[in-house]
């Protein structure tokens, strides 16, 4: 049976799992700070339009947190389009990921973003905020 026909099992409750993950482009500072201020779990994709890494990254990234972190949301922000990110959040190479928990920043990965490592940090907090 391929990928496709695969039933995802989860370890959460159904009443979890019934949220979807959110996928949302900040527009602005402004936004991305709101976003993180009123969501209980955001993950941070900083990208740029010359980063070909991060084209193929982004979409590993959102597939883990729909299979198996659907509360936590993902918002993407483009570092040309809002220069100013790169200050607010300490942001030195792209892509890189800052995944906040409750307003606060828990993980930071950066350039070599591994999905497996990233998946087992995220684990460990989530089944602690989540369960």
């Amino acid at each position: 049976m391929g990928a496709e026909g695969r039933r995802f099992e989860s370890c959460y409750p159904d009443f979890l799992i019934q949220k979807k993950m959110e996928y949302q482009f900040a527009q602005s500072l402004e936004e991305a700070e709101k976003i993180i201020s009123e969501k209980e779990a955001v993950l941070i994709f900083f990208s740029d339009e010359s980063c070909n890494v991060g084209d193929a990254l982004a979409p590993k990234l959102q597939k883990l947190l729909k299979e198996k972190f659907p509360l936590i949301n993902f918002l993407e922000i483009n570092v040309q389009l809002i220069p100013e990110a790169r200050g607010k959040f300490n942001i030195f190479v792209i892509p890189s990921v800052l995944v906040y928990f409750d307003g606060r920043e828990s993980i930071r990965m950066a350039r070599h973003i591994n999905i497996s490592e990233l998946e087992s940090q995220l684990n460990r907090i989530y089944s602690l905020m989540f369960s």
